[in-house]
């Protein structure tokens, strides 16, 4: 018997990983806590020990695959008897009334779900199969399009692609047949709506009520956002949550809808008027009005096309994600950092005595502690859920560290309570870690505000992305000389420090992002000041 080893939780919000690399293969024998997988989703790679020891049966699981928490990943053979969770789960919604005659074989047509309130129709994107690909069931199939979101879906079934039948550029509404899929099963037509003598077919069954008595209709085709706990607490309860009403963003089902379902089926989305036509305008994003129909070239044998990593994905959908949720603002400004530059001169050579590598950036870390501490609007996260602001009382402040194989933001934790020189310190191991891609999810996890430091590459002033849920970023920018006029009144060459701060508009106005700088600005400018505040 095998042992089914699940994906578990890997940190706070994390719902999903992609699978990066095997470190086993079919057939190795393992120990207990040998290392099994990496594990990477938006904020970091994980690897992740076997539970038990044995030889390896089956990889479940597949390089590049999307995972969830409780998905299973791999089976061990450790000699023991399954457990009683790996048999199949049962159905509890019973049949409805039979309106389709079912056919002698065919294929499974898969057709445009329900994508959100209010979505009626949505454009193919881009198909990421074609006909002939063999797919497993939650394998990702096409990206639609609407005017709020790019949405991938996945196949309900696994089987072969025997046809495509909505074309990259068309407009699909709810319920048309996108792509028809072989899964050697025998499948209901969609062409007819009684059966053969003209008389509906009733099952025996009744359908499962509400409360209020109002029937129940399990939808299979319909797309359900939902974390997996949610799911978990709806299987808990005996509800279907596919005929949950959704109140998240982008038709998310939360815990409250579980609480709040009485048993009624939600509305469904008005469908759109006839076309006459095909339309040839283009599908837009909500935020930035920016073409997103499939790229289209004059000269495609002049370029080439390569697959994005599974972590440039997921770098793409956190910036687009944090520019769709919050309304960016950034505020510029420089300071002359002269004496901090001197400070740091007359303390290198001690720090390094110590082991340790002292930067700039420890005390910028500790001017932006000062700076949460007097403007605690920057030290929040908004809780859209309930129209909250979450102020922090920690001190979480996160470095963005590029390497080749990512972008990561470890944190420095409680850095109100540490020393220049300590700060220092774990800056050189976070970065370590994330270069030799060991960083902890926990060392990502609970961040007040972030770094973004391109100075150390000659950058200057720029537009950072917050990091959500954060509210904002402070980007650092390289210490150039420039002439500047001194307090007598002469022209000095000053050494100037470029600062952008993006923030959140929908808590940080403008005058507090300035005065925030303002502070900011005397603690740098000021070392023996900052010393004292921080």
């Amino acid at each position: 018997m095998a042992f089914k080893f699940k994906l578990p939780e890997l940190g706070e919000g994390m719902a999903e990983g992609e699978v990066a690399t095997w470190l086993v293969k079919e057939g190795d024998k393992v120990n207990e806590d040998d290392t099994l997988v990496e594990i990477q989703n938006d904020k970091s790679v994980s690897e992740l020990p076997s539970p038990v020891s044995g030889t390896v049966k089956k990889i479940v699981a597949q390089e590049g695959d999307t995972v969830e928490i409780g998905d299973t990943l791999v089976e061990i053979d450790d000699g023991s008897a399954d457990t009683a969770d790996d048999a199949p789960e049962s159905t509890a919604p019973a049949a409805v009334t039979a309106t389709t005659a079912p056919q002698s074989g065919g294929a499974y047509e898969f057709k445009l779900p329900e994508l959100g309130e209010g979505m009626a129709e949505g454009d193919i994107s881009s198909w990421l199969v074609k006909v002939g690909d063999t797919v497993k069931e939650d394998d990702p199939l096409v990206e639609i399009q609407n005017d709020k979101s790019v949405s991938e879906l996945p196949s309900p079934v696994a089987g072969t692609i025997v046809e495509i039948v909505k074309q990259e550029g068309e407009t699909a509404e709810i319920g048309d047949v996108l792509v028809k899929i072989d899964d050697g099963k025998v499948h209901e037509s969609t062409s007819s709506a009684a059966t053969g003598d003209g008389t509906d077919s009733q099952s025996t069954t009744p359908a499962p009520t509400g409360g209020d008595g109002v029937p129940t209709i399990s939808d299979p085709n319909k797309l359900v956002l939902a974390m997996p706990s949610v799911r978990q607490y709806a299987r808990d309860k005996g509800i279907d949550i596919s005929t949950v009403t959704p109140s998240g963003n982008h038709g998310q089902i939360l815990k409250a809808d579980i609480d709040n379902f009485n048993g009624a089926t939600p509305a469904k989305a008005a469908p759109t008027a006839p076309k006459t036509e095909k339309t040839a305008e283009v599908a837009t994003t909500k935020s930035t009005g920016q073409a997103v129909k499939p790229y289209k070239s004059d000269q495609p044998e002049l370029e080439t096309r390569e697959k994005m990593t599974p972590m440039r994905k997921i770098i793409a959908k956190s910036m687009r994600t944090s520019k769709d949720i919050a309304p960016h603002v950034t505020s510029f400004d420089d300071v002359e950092v002269s004496a901090l530059m001197d400070n740091r001169k007359k303390y290198k050579q001690i720090a390094a005595d110590q082991g340790v590598h002292l930067t700039f950036l420890p005390y910028i870390v500790k001017a932006l502690v000062a700076t949460l501490k007097k403007f605690p609007e920057f030290n929040a996260s908004i809780d859209d859920t309930t129209q909250e602001v979450v102020y922090k009382h920690y001190y979480n402040i996160g470095i963005a560290t590029n390497t080749d194989h990512g972008l990561y933001v470890p944190n420095i934790k409680n850095a109100d309570a540490k020393g220049m020189f300590q700060i220092a310190k774990e800056i050189s191991e976070n970065t370590q870690a994330a270069y030799d891609n060991k960083l902890s999810p926990q060392s990502m996890k609970g961040g007040s505000i972030t770094i973004s430091n391109v100075g150390s590459i000659g950058g200057g002033w720029f537009t950072p992305v917050i990091n959500q849920p954060e509210v904002a970023i402070l980007g650092v920018g390289k210490i150039a000389k420039e002439p500047i006029v001194d307090e007598n009144g002469a022209i000095v060459v000053g050494k100037m420090l470029k600062l952008s701060l993006s923030y959140d508009h929908r808590l940080i106005d403008g005058a507090l992002a300035q005065n925030a700088l303002n502070y900011m600005n005397e603690l740098l400018h000021d070392p023996e000041l900052l010393l004292m505040e921080g």
